[in-house]
């Protein structure tokens, strides 16, 4: 699936070596308040002004952009940013049509993509998670019905990544059939699949939020061969 993204030794006084480690050194990081970002510049995206680019104001990333692709031959029905939003907003991307899958392992997706830089990662460490606006018709046929957050260790080095094995086990979170509604996740929340995927280390989502790659929602049918249609919509997405 294409995306789209020690410490020097320290010379001490023989005196020093003798005194405990724990006798005024602190972890300079250690209970370090976020930074305090205003409620604009959390903004990743609401589409209103019918572009694909995202908020000019998002805190650390003024240029991102919104796509929205397939492969194995499939093509998702353009333009995907439309007019009926969420909560009476005029626009939201809209990502629809049919889905083959020729269950051949080339696992294709109709996939809504947000990257924040042109290259390179994102640092979102001074946010505790993310939200949006999520509907998802019944018509939809896909099994799988994902948002996630690609980080380095999930992409392979082709994607800018550093994942050589098993690669796009995205730590993210599965969602489900219905009307708009907001979808909230604290970054504490986002998990990989179980059963597959290269080890990332550490494990938890919460140690790689400066190495996050992009945003994405991903609707698919696995690996089984035949034809899907696909309908969801996305609006108003931030962090928190």
């Amino acid at each position: 699936m294409p995306f789209y993204w020690r410490v020097v030794g320290l010379c001490w006084s023989t005196k020093v070596k003798q005194e405990p480690l724990t006798d005024g050194l602190k972890n300079p990081s250690e209970n370090k308040p976020k930074v305090q970002v205003p409620a604009e510049a959390k903004i990743i995206g609401n589409f209103e002004d019918g572009t694909n680019h995202m908020s000019s104001k998002l805190y650390g990333a003024p240029a991102g952009v919104w796509n929205a692709f397939s492969y194995g031959g499939n093509t998702i029905t353009m333009p995907f940013i439309v007019s009926g939003g969420a909560n009476g907003s005029k626009m939201a991307a809209h990502i629809y049509g049919t889905l083959t899958n020729k269950g051949d392992g080339s696992y294709p997706s109709f996939t809504l993509q947000g990257q924040f830089t042109p290259s390179g990662p994102y640092d979102a460490s001074a946010f505790q998670g993310i939200r949006f606006y999520y509907k998802c018709p019944v018509v939809d046929q896909a099994s799988t019905r994902r948002f996630s957050i690609p980080i380095r260790a999930t992409l392979p080095t082709s994607a800018g990544g550093t994942c050589s094995d098993q690669c796009y086990n995205h730590f993210g979170a599965d969602l489900s059939t219905g009307d708009w509604s907001q979808k909230t996740f604290s970054f504490s929340d986002l998990k990989r699949q179980a059963g597959w995927g290269s080890p990332v280390n550490p494990p938890d989502f919460t140690d790689h939020l400066n190495e996050i790659m992009g945003i994405q929602w991903d609707h698919n049918d696995q690996n089984t061969a035949g034809t899907y249609h696909i309908d969801y919509w996305v609006d108003e997405v931030e962090f928190f």
